[in-house]
């Protein structure tokens, strides 16, 4: 992602990037035999070199409601380990290219509005590239509604198409693994009207 980030921000770096994406997919696809399935978030800044003309592309866009994604990752803002230093790293977020007028002065809010709204954009139009494609929203993901939440994973496993899941562990599914972190962070509803309304509506949220 930082090389993506670099490559995006300054247009440096293109066959290298092109050269490691090729090179990790090789290797991860190798590992273990059967379907080659990446669960990674930080795909967003390179989802131009996704499409390959030798192997199918599936995605599934997983999406969450863009002020509760933006207090979510602004309270998180990275795992325990890199917490204090996330900030102050060249490029280790996803970063809008090219950013948006008065980047510099947005609060960590805007900021992470723009960032989701950067990053679904480049999956949504990565639609015509891919052989399958859906969006699933979280918030039906992790439904108190057990009906709901099967229909969303039956609809993964169409896309990615895999063989259907058999029964589900509905405890160990909810077990929250890394709780938030205490930080009080304000909802702007204005700010994500603003930057994220149009898309968010686009991917089933409504005002």
């Amino acid at each position: 992602m930082m090389l993506a980030n670099l490559r995006n921000d300054w247009n440096i770096g293109h066959r290298l990037l092109r050269k490691s994406v090729h090179h990790t997919r090789l290797t991860r696809a190798s590992s273990a035999p059967g379907t080659y399935v990446e669960i990674n978030p930080f795909l967003c800044p390179l989802t131009d070199l996704l499409p390959d003309p030798l192997r199918p592309l599936r995605v599934v866009h997983m999406v969450r409601e863009p002020a509760s994604w933006a207090q979510s990752i602004t309270a998180f803002r990275a795992s325990e380990q890199y917490r204090g230093i996330i900030d102050f790293l060249p490029f280790a977020k996803p970063y809008p290219a090219p950013r948006p007028p008065g980047w510099r002065q947005l609060n960590d809010f805007e900021k992470a509005l723009w960032r989701w709204r950067w990053c679904n954009e480049r999956i949504v139009n990565l639609r015509s590239a891919c052989d399958a494609y859906v969006v699933v929203r979280y918030e039906e993901l992790f439904s108190e509604n057990i009906a709901e939440r099967e229909a969303v994973i039956a609809s993964i496993f169409e896309t990615l198409d895999l063989p259907k899941v058999g029964r589900i562990d509905w405890p160990a599914y909810s077990t929250r693994i890394n709780p938030r972190p205490p930080d009080d962070i304000q909802v702007d509803q204005e700010a994500t009207q603003r930057i994220c309304g149009a898309l968010a509506r686009e991917l089933g949220y409504a005002d």
